[in-house]
């Protein structure tokens, strides 16, 4: 019985440990095919993400391929089992580099090889890096190909074709291992699963051929995948092995029937057996905390994820790595530390970093390799980049147990180092500063994109040349050498320097050199950052330009002739000479400005200043000051130098302008101010040129005139009136009279014309001949024209509010205030808010006002008529009167001025034209009124002609409003 219980356990004790060497053995395999997979999936990831970098290239370059050896060849050195980068625009191989041993490469299409068509549309499809293989390579050998889709507009999924990576089989050095696992008795079959489910494609295998039940270890590359079969080559059992177990256990059963024999000296083994066993423990004990203390100096954080309660359990490292203490932790978070996990991983990173490890639980291989790379937040508030890698444990049937262990590694730092390196690149070879770096023989190693912009040397060219090759001589030895002392004494340099680009021109540079030391603080390198300075070079010149000359004209501006006054000052002052100041205006160029824009007034001005330059000495200085005012400086010319000059210039600005098809007649008005009498500094003479140029205008313009005391006088009263004006409103010293008008039909009062006054406390009654043209001249009048409509309508609203609705109110308007484009709108305004009727209201608007823009004109009035009002012509027959215009106008009445009107029955020619001017009126059915009427033999001769309406002291002078209203009601009586 003892035996043959012995003989069971014995037999059952060998198979157990023969099938824990089994499992034990499978592990090591599966250990193996894992180290290979990764070290496999590593380098083939790192060979082929040079793809990624040729299809930033080609995106970059818009599909201009023209640079790719240059930038294949800075790439190339950095993956070193590369065999050949190529690009295929529409899938036929128009670059590749390294061009030697790969030339026949040049015109594959890629897409019509049965061989590589299937793989590369593959590739297209996915949109991922494909890798294919292998094949008997056209440059020789066998190899895998890396291919990726370039998308020229990926929202249009608009294909430009394929980048290929090319390795040699034979250069990979974790096929390498390969040959070890076969020396290490393991048989292998490498190969690469189809897409579409066809037979493997055999990539490697060892000698001979391999057993059955292998294990199977899948390989993602990309959107391909490949499968690594390994097996012993003695299969998982050695039945020799086995049957000597056997036997040895069916000893062990004889001898076990002795060893009962001998129970005494098994108790005696007994304790020999509790010390080895405590031995053992202690040992036991001992490798555990080794193994901890490996986990811990690696700063390793271990984890075990329990899939069937969704409960994941931390290491003490896995919460040290992240600065929190285990027992705190969970104390104070949530039981299941996976939602801890989840709310510790950064936001951007939280979706992905879950999904991928759910995809792991629960789709993956049961020998894969489970591997996530995310960011977690540390206690201090702060961010690590963590790598988590793991694996699910399986049964003794290869199935997943719901059991997972792994680490967590944090690669911040190297990460860190990752993104740095990235931004230096990318600082490098984006920077608008050209860079040069040298080695301390000064041969250049580098240089970046910026360099060749600016230089116009690729790099190719200039690799391992010397920096020389730049100079362009315009700087000494001297020069040269005081830079290099000062690079070796201070470690470095800078300043402007001319280099030579390739083409030969020379250009200016902001140049900046240091050198670089290493841990031995030698010269190791020279790093030279340049900008070509030559766009401010130009700018510089061009602000010292226009702040010295007008850029339209090329005169001289204000600032320079000041300057040129001053030494003009000083050489007249040392030699006792005089010496003139001319000011120029032209006459009505606002009017041509704003009649044919702005472009054909600069042209004007242009001419203008090419005659006067004609009449100028050397020595003279022409200068233009903005607008259409120059100024000429005549040193050595007395008045009469000056008043030659000037009378040669009139006429010669006189003549015809002819641009764009127009011709222009222009005139123009001089001021002359005469050193010394007239003024001993700048300020003074321009001021004093400045008012003897308004007095010539005020003359009748195309004139000059010289200054003279009188004119200060004036001057300074017109000053005085300006300032005075400008507050007149305010203070109410503007009022308005009123001058009856009457009927010559019935003899009737029907309305008033509104005249405006000024009385100043200390000027008194100011005449409306001299501040009227003051107020155009400052621009006031558009302000004091529009309390003149406003002021006036009220009062005839009070007038129509007391019963007297018959009558009228005539403003008048300047020439200004017609120009303004608001006018239509605001006298609108204006009656609305009075409440008179608008056909009560007659504006006067004078002949030279509507011919200065006729068409402007005839839009503004229409609209006026179009509103109700009536459009009188003021003083008409003094100004320029065009009947194609007159007919075209929407008027009611023409007005004849007061000088036809005062001679009328002593001139026959004054006579002769109220006579056409009635006649014309009756014509283009308008009424005719006639101003400055004084005697009834005037109002009877006006009867006669057919005049409609009069206005004059021969009814009434202009009354106040009061005396007014008493008039309307003296008249109202008398007719009753």
């Amino acid at each position: 019985m003892v035996l043959a219980l012995a003989l069971l356990l014995s037999v059952s004790l060998v198979l157990y440990l023969a099938e824990q060497r089994q499992q034990q053995q499978q592990r090591q395999v599966a250990e193996t095919a894992s180290n290979f997979t990764y070290a496999l999936q590593q380098e083939l990831s790192r060979e082929l993400s040079a793809a990624h970098a040729l299809a930033a290239f080609v995106r970059q370059q818009d599909g201009d391929i023209s640079q790719f050896n240059q930038f294949a060849r800075k790439l190339f050195p950095y993956y070193k089992n590369v065999t050949a980068f190529s690009l295929a625009p529409g899938g036929s191989v128009a670059a590749v580099y390294p061009l030697s041993d790969n030339q026949n490469l040049l015109g594959y299409e890629i897409l019509t090889d049965p061989q590589q068509a299937a793989a590369a549309k593959a590739s297209i499809a996915s949109n991922t890096i494909n890798v294919t293989g292998p094949y008997q390579l056209k440059q020789g050998g066998e190899g895998v190909i890396g291919r990726l889709a370039i998308y020229s507009d990926p929202a249009q999924q608009v294909w430009w074709g394929l980048v290929n990576v090319t390795l040699r089989l034979a250069d990979l050095n974790s096929l390498a291992r390969l040959d070890s696992m076969q020396q290490q008795g393991l048989q292998f079959r490498l190969t690469r699963l189809s897409s579409d489910h066809s037979a493997p494609e055999l990539i490697r295998q060892s000698d001979t051929e391999i057993f059955k039940q292998p294990l199977i270890q899948s390989i993602a590359l990309g959107d391909t995948n490949w499968q690594l079969q390994l097996v012993p080559k003695s299969g998982w059992s050695n039945k020799l092995i086995l049957y000597r177990q056997l036997a040895l256990a069916m000893l062990f059963s004889v001898m076990l029937a002795a060893l009962v024999a001998q129970l005494i000296q098994t108790r005696i083994h007994k304790y020999q057996l509790e010390t080895l066993v405590s031995q053992r423990t202690a040992a036991l004990h001992t490798e555990l905390q080794r193994q901890k203390s490996f986990i811990s100096a690696s700063n390793t954080g271990s984890w075990e994820f329990k899939q069937q309660t969704n409960q994941l359990y931390g290491g003490f490292e896995y919460y040290a790595q992240l600065g929190y203490n285990q027992a705190e932790f969970a104390n104070n978070q949530p039981n299941n530390l996976h939602e801890c996990w989840t709310n510790l991983i950064h936001p951007a990173d939280k979706a992905q970093a879950c999904a991928i490890f759910q995809q792991y639980l629960q789709h993956s291989e049961p020998d894969s390799i489970y591997e996530n790379t995310f960011r977690m937040r540390h206690a201090d508030g702060g961010w690590r980049w963590i790598l988590s890698r793991g694996k699910s444990l399986l049964d003794e049937h290869g199935w997943k147990t719901g059991l997972s262990v792994g680490i967590h590694l944090d690669i911040t730092a190297r990460k860190e180092a990752e993104l740095q390196l990235q931004l230096l690149a990318r600082i490098f070879e984006q920077s608008s500063e050209g860079v040069l770096i040298t080695n301390a023989e000064q041969k250049i190693v580098m240089v970046n994109n910026a360099f060749s912009k600016i230089s116009g040397y690729s790099a190719a060219e200039v690799m391992g040349k010397n920096p020389k090759i730049l100079a362009s001589g315009r700087q000494d030895k001297s020069f040269y050498s005081n830079m290099w002392q000062a690079i070796a004494s201070q470690g470095s340099w800078q300043g402007e320097i001319w280099n030579r680009r390739k083409d030969g021109t020379p250009y200016p540079e902001w140049l900046s050199v240091s050198q670089i030391t290493d841990e031995h603080q030698l010269v190791s390198h020279y790093v030279a950052l340049f900008s070509d300075i030559s766009q401010y070079k130009e700018d510089e010149a061009q602000i010292k330009f226009l702040a010295n000359y007008d850029p339209l004209t090329q005169l001289p501006n204000r600032s320079l002739l000041v300057d040129r006054t001053e030494q003009a000052l000083m050489h007249a002052k040392r030699n006792s000479q005089p010496f003139a100041m001319l000011l120029m205006d032209l006459d009505r160029f606002k009017q041509i400005n704003e009649t044919l824009g702005h472009e054909m007034g600069d042209e004007l001005l242009i001419q203008v200043a090419k005659r006067l330059r004609k009449l100028c000495r050397a020595e003279d200085t022409l200068c233009r000051l903005g607008g259409d005012e120059f100024v000429l400086v005549l040193p050595e010319a007395d008045a009469n130098s000056a008043a030659h000059l000037a009378e040669r210039m009139l006429p010669l600005i006189l003549q015809p302008y002819y641009l764009d098809d127009h011709e222009l007649n222009l005139s123009m008005s001089i001021g002359i101010a005469m050193y010394p009498e007239d003024g001993q500094k700048f300020h003074q003479l321009y001021k004093h040129a400045d008012i003897a140029m308004y007095r010539a205008k005020e003359s009748g313009r195309n004139r000059y005139s010289f200054f003279t005391a009188d004119m200060q006088q004036f001057h300074t009263r017109n000053l005085l009136l300006e300032n005075a004006l400008r507050r007149a409103i305010d203070r109410n010293q503007l009022s308005l009279v009123y001058q009856p008008q009457y009927s010559l039909v019935d003899q009737q009062l029907f309305g008033f014309e509104a005249l405006l006054r000024w009385h100043h406390d200390d000027f008194g009654q100011v005449s409306p001949a001299e501040f009227i043209p003051l107020a155009e001249r400052s621009g006031l009048i558009v302000a004091i024209g529009e309390w003149v409509i406003i002021t006036a309508l009220q009062q005839l609203a009070q007038w129509h509010n007391s019963g007297y609705r018959q009558l009228n109110m005539a403003i008048n308007l300047s020439s200004i205030q017609f120009r303004q484009e608001n006018l239509q709108q605001f006298v609108y305004n204006a009656i609305e808010f009075s409440g008179v009727p608008a056909n009560c209201v007659e504006l006067e608007i004078t002949e030279s006002a509507m011919a200065e823009q006729p068409e402007k004109a005839i839009a503004l009035i229409t609209g006026l008529r179009a509103s109700g009002l009536n459009i009188a012509i003021d003083d008409f027959g003094t100004g320029y009167s065009s009947l194609s215009y007159l007919k075209r106008f929407a008027l009611t009445k023409l007005k004849i001025d007061q000088s036809f009107v005062r001679d009328l029955l002593k001139n026959s020619q004054d006579k002769a034209i109220v006579r056409a001017i009635i006649n014309m009126a009756a014509n283009l059915g308008l009424k005719t009124i006639a101003e400055g009427v004084e005697t009834e033999q005037q109002r009877d001769l006006l009867i006669q002609l057919g005049c409609d309406e009069i206005q004059g002291y021969y009814y009434s002078k202009p009354l106040p409003a009061g005396q007014a209203s008493e008039f309307i009601q003296q008249q109202l009586q008398s007719n009753t």
